[in-house]
């Protein structure tokens, strides 16, 4: 423990020394003549060689008077620590003279200098010392400097470490024969600026540089980079973590907030539990730590922040399904908990068992694991069962999890099993029909075939010879094979993909003759019986309800006519019109009763076989036949 306490002594003493100003700067004096010798009248200064000169008003302003020739001559030293690789700002008042009106300029280039120095030791000679080592400050010619008093002021970095700081004049040519001339240089103000710097990182008790911290791990302040301070000043500011607002205030070390010496490593914890303060969960605090090296530099300061974060979480979370561009499900997963500190953990697993989240059913994971607060898992199947496996750890946080199965179903709106029926035809009165699939929001397989359908009908399932199923990729048919004219088949369309199961539509239809084309050929087109969506439950979509409509009166009619129906029920949302063209019309319709319905074509409409579609509120269709003379 003694040495411990020496050794600390010892770093405290070197800090002190290293952020030193320059003792009595102002070269002030109690006496007048020779006072840097034995009289020890300028206090913190000794002559390096010779008798330098006290000069000026004792009591008012007093500085130094040096001369030198034949190389020979006076200079003044301080104890001043320089260490190696810092900068300095050095600043001083100095002038030059000689003792003759005319001197040459042998004389005049003789200089005026201030070094650092080791190993100089004072002396009354006028020799000029060797020290050990030194490196130059400044050095100006008599001619440079003038007679005037001149302020300097410099950078210094030195290039070892140093501990004195030298001013002398320097003339080394032989007095007697340059007239019996010797240089005066005159020297006050002096003044050094350490290079005070305010450098602090955090870490835990094993010397780990951290700025996250678990509640109850002491925090520890390590400012050993720090440099030239003789005291220090800490300030504490707080916000709640992920906070933007301004910190607030705390506390500060000590009673007046300044505490002696260099910073070294402090446990912050352990200094502000003296001082009943503690570093609490679930905040960001900033340091602000200003160092100072009186009286030469007051404040430098920097501004560190750390936190202590949570030591739980919760693993619970959020998902939504969805049906995804490609036709399989997706699950987007998010987290409750997204406190600073905490991993998130996502795995996507498949088991055995709908509902199931152990480990006995999990058959295994499904992709690459994934982080962050919101995650996505993509390529679901309706036909396969999954749970997420979410986890959250941390620093201060043990692993904690949680398990969701997932349905195996998932809805999603605007499908349509519904297809447009195009003929083609040859002059032997054979058809050949080409299908095209409405568009969906996302991709589904498409099965087509055809069958006879009598009288209209679509309840049968006798396929039509040589055309055979078309599946799945394709949303185009066609089917050519033993199809005549004036014969009623159905089409069935089914869609499915991996999100929801078999959908479809069934459309009755016969190629009809309307006529004659230009060159004399049969105009052929689509008649109609009925367009109906039997879309199954796990499309969301299902009527239960039987409408019924009488036949058109009159049929066939006129352009000009009034045409009417009855019908079971109010909940007709709109009447269409479709020609041979497949070209569909929206028309007005008036209700004369609960019962009857009547709208006028309009004498736009030529000559032909049309389709009208009366379509209920829930999207059910009933369609019938109506002939315009």
């Amino acid at each position: 423990m003694r040495k411990i306490i020496l050794t600390t002594m010892l770093v405290l003493f070197y800090g002190v020394m290293m952020g030193q100003c320059v003792t009595n700067g102002a070269l002030n004096s109690t006496c007048s003549g020779d006072g840097f010798n034995g009289a020890n009248c300028v206090s913190g200064w000794t002559a390096s060689h010779g008798t330098p000169t006290v000069m000026g008003t004792v009591g008012s302003n007093t500085w130094a008077w040096l001369w030198s020739h034949s190389n020979g001559g006076e200079g003044i030293m301080t104890n001043y620590n320089f260490e190696a690789g810092r900068t300095y700002q050095v600043s001083f008042r100095v002038r030059a003279t000689t003792n003759i009106s005319n001197p040459n300029n042998t004389v005049l280039n003789s200089t005026l200098n201030v070094r650092a120095a080791n190993g100089l030791t004072g002396s009354s000679s006028t020799t000029i010392p060797t020290p050990t080592s030194s490196q130059n400050i400044w050095s100006r010619t008599v001619t440079q400097v003038g007679s005037n008093w001149t302020t300097v002021t410099l950078s210094y970095s030195p290039n070892a470490n140093y501990s004195r700081l030298w001013f002398y004049p320097l003339m080394t040519a032989n007095s007697s024969t340059n007239g019996s001339a010797q240089i005066q240089m005159e020297v006050d103000d002096i003044a050094v600026t350490p290079p005070v710097t305010s450098e602090f990182n955090f870490q835990n008790a094993g010397g780990t540089v951290k700025t996250d911290f678990c509640p109850g791990e002491a925090i520890f302040l390590n400012g050993t980079n720090s440099f030239g301070e003789n005291q220090y000043y800490i300030d504490v500011w707080r916000r709640p973590i992920g906070s933007t607002n301004a910190f607030q205030w705390q506390t500060q070390l000590g009673t007046n907030g300044w505490t002696a010496g260099q910073v070294g490593v402090l446990n912050l914890s352990n200094i502000f539990a003296a001082q009943n303060y503690t570093f609490a969960a679930g905040y960001e605090y900033q340091i602000k730590l200003a160092t100072a090296s009186t009286p030469c530099v007051t404040w430098v300061e920097s501004t560190r922040t750390f936190r202590v974060l949570n030591n739980t979480a919760s693993p619970a979370f959020t998902y939504v399904m969805s049906c995804a561009a490609n036709g399989t499900i997706s699950v987007t997963a998010t987290a409750l908990d997204t406190s600073a500190g905490i991993n998130q953990w996502w795995a996507l697993m498949e088991t055995n068992t709908p509902g199931a989240i152990s480990d006995a059913a999990t058959i295994g994971q499904v992709g690459a694991i994934q982080s962050g607060n919101t995650v996505t898992f993509t390529g679901l199947s309706r036909t396969k069962n999954y749970y997420i496996k979410h986890g959250v750890y941390g620093n201060c946080v043990t692993w904690n999890e949680q398990r969701t199965a997932l349905p195996q179903t998932v809805s999603w709106s605007n499908y349509t099993t519904n297809f447009n029926v195009a003929p083609s035809a040859n002059l032997n009165g054979t058809v050949n029909v080409t299908v095209q699939a409405h568009n969906n929001p996302v991709f589904v397989y498409h099965h087509w075939s055809i069958f006879y359908a009598p009288n209209g009908s679509t309840a049968g399932n006798t396929n039509v010879p040589n055309n055979p199923d078309q599946c799945c990729n394709s949303a185009t048919a066609t089917f050519s094979n033993n199809l005549i004219v004036n014969e009623w088949y159905y089409i069935k369309h089914g869609i499915w993909n991996d999100c929801s199961g078999w959908g479809e539509t069934r459309k009755a239809f016969r190629v009809v003759i309307q006529g004659l084309t230009a060159g004399g050929s049969p105009n052929y087109v689509i008649e109609e019986m009925v367009v109906s969506p039997e879309d199954p439950n796990n499309f969301n979509k299902s009527s239960k309800n039987t409408f019924e409509v009488s036949a058109l009166s009159p049929n066939p009619a006129s352009s000009t006519d009034v045409v009417s129906f009855k019908t079971n029920t109010k909940e007709i949302e709109s009447i269409q019109v479709v020609d041979f063209m497949n070209t569909t019309e929206k028309i007005k319709f008036n209700r004369i009763n609960d019962e009857t319905i009547e709208f006028n074509l309009g004498s736009n409409h030529k000559s032909g076989i049309y389709i009208v579609k009366v379509i209920y509120k829930d999207q059910s269709v009933v369609t019938k036949k109506l002939v315009i003379q």
